[in-house]
């Protein structure tokens, strides 16, 4: 019976072991699933189709977003525009009404399943279009694009931020300390998202503490401040970003715990104050931030088409 039991043991221990390694891979070390998408824009394989397209004739045009990140994107939200030669040349005409649409649907985000991350995704049909030029030879190569612009949103979370102690006294029964040469940003910290923090310092004062947040474009796209077709200097870049309300932060334009930072070459630094008045010891808290932007980006793909 004694070996009996042990066996039982040792299984149960071993499927408990499993178990807490198969929860640690699939969480990571932070509180989000992570990545450094938001929508993920394809045509569709047969609209438009490579080839068999003519000349004078329609083709269909169906665009496919799919939502990798952790923000849902809600209805009429993303904006779609026919771009590139389809949306400037007179040697086309199309059916979508001013060459813009959006999503009808909700499109929501990511999720953690037993069977694995899940995605959603809808198509977006944009019309058909036609090409009208003149082909010299057998057919020519078309450039189809599209640009998608969309508002997101970037969660970051850290569990283990250190509020020092303002007491003189030294106490050895301390929860944690600072080092400012360490950036406190670990896997998942951030949500799946283009726009990350990727590094965050802190530095101890004698009753406070400052922080200095690195924020980068990890995206193929860029952020801009407007939904719009043709995106201007003046309106991209712009990032919201909210602390908690007892942090002091020099934005752009002012001095709060809200406001706007301007990516420059994708990169924007932050710095902010938080006032400390802790006579116990030092102790972790969760520090959560909250970056929100209009996120851009293009998709396109080469059609033939063939002489009438």
């Amino acid at each position: 019976m004694k070996k009996r039991h042990l066996t039982l043991l040792i299984l149960f221990s071993l499927i408990f072991l499993v178990g807490q390694s198969c929860e640690s891979k699939n969480k990571g070390e932070g509180v989000f699933l992570g990545g450094n998408q938001g929508l993920s824009a394809n045509f569709l394989d047969d609209a438009p189709p490579l080839s068999g397209n003519f000349q004078s004739e329609a083709f269909p045009i169906d665009l496919q977003l799919i939502n990798k990140g952790e923000t849902e994107v809600g209805q009429g939200s993303a904006i779609i525009y026919l771009t590139g030669a389809i949306g400037a040349s007179n040697v086309f005409t199309t059916t979508l009404a001013n060459l813009m649409t959006s999503n009808a649907e909700f499109i929501s985000p990511i999720l953690d399943s037993d069977n694995g991350i899940v995605e959603d995704s809808i198509v977006v049909p944009l019309g058909d279009a036609t090409y009208r030029g003149q082909i010299l030879g057998d057919s020519i190569p078309i450039d189809v694009r599209a640009s998608v612009c969309y508002p997101y949103s970037t969660k970051v979370q850290l569990n283990d931020f250190c509020v020092p102690s303002t007491s003189r006294t030294a106490n050895s029964d301390t929860e944690c300390s600072i080092d400012p040469a360490v950036n406190l940003i670990k896997d998942n910290d951030n949500s799946g998202a283009p726009i990350h923090v990727v590094s965050l310092r802190e530095q101890e004062g004698p009753d406070f503490v400052r922080i200095t947040l690195d924020i980068n474009n990890v995206g193929s796209g860029q952020v801009v401040n407007t939904c719009q077709r043709d995106v201007t200097r003046e309106n991209m870049d712009n990032v919201r970003v909210t602390m908690p309300q007892n942090y002091l932060c020099t934005f752009k334009n002012s001095e709060s715990s809200s406001g706007i930072v301007e990516l420059r070459s994708g990169h924007a630094v932050l710095r902010c104050k938080r006032d400390v008045n802790n006579p116990g010891s030092a102790f972790k808290e969760p520090l959560i931030i909250t970056l929100n932007y209009n996120y851009m980006q293009e998709v396109s793909k080469t059609v033939n088409i063939n002489k009438a």
